[in-house]
């Protein structure tokens, strides 16, 4: 539904669900000068203005005049088929090397990681320990420190 303002003439669009509660007596506003009105409910007999639906589109099966569709699949040029691959080098010097190389134990990765989750531990510990040794010193370069070390029951 479409209303306008009747101080400055500026045109709406209602959606349907609020078109469809304004016989309730609810005011509208306009965004442009501000006016507020109570609008007439729509007339019954008024047509909606909605925009006409597009023309179903055409479902006839025959096909369409010209050529037959084999004729046109024939007239496609296909690709050239795929080169083969070339066959896989001979082992030479490289696969030599690679043999005689020393495998790596297969735990290292579990010790890589055990270290370096003992580092980070190591590390937290040794910040939490320098921020107890020097902590009045902190509060005093920084105040606002003071209320964390009293929330941590670190206060003296």
């Amino acid at each position: 539904m479409r209303v306008a303002c009747p101080e400055c003439s500026a045109a709406y669009e209602l959606p349907p669900a609020l078109a469809a509660r304004l016989g309730e007596g609810r005011p509208l506003r306009c965004a442009r000068c501000g006016h507020t009105w109570a609008p007439s409910p729509a007339e019954p007999g008024a047509a909606p203005t909605a925009e006409p639906s597009p023309p179903p589109p055409d479902l006839d099966p025959s096909p369409p005049d010209g050529p037959a569709w084999p004729t046109l699949l024939a007239s496609i040029p296909q690709p050239a088929p795929p080169a083969p691959a070339p066959a896989a080098a001979p082992p030479g010097r490289g696969a030599a090397l690679l043999a005689r190389l020393p495998k790596l134990p297969a735990d290292r990765a579990g010790a890589a990681l055990a270290a370096a989750w003992a580092a980070s531990v190591l590390l937290l510990a040794g910040g939490a320990l320098a921020a107890w040794h020097w902590r009045v010193a902190i509060v005093e370069a920084w105040p606002p420190a003071a209320r964390a070390f009293l929330a941590l029951g670190l206060a003296g």
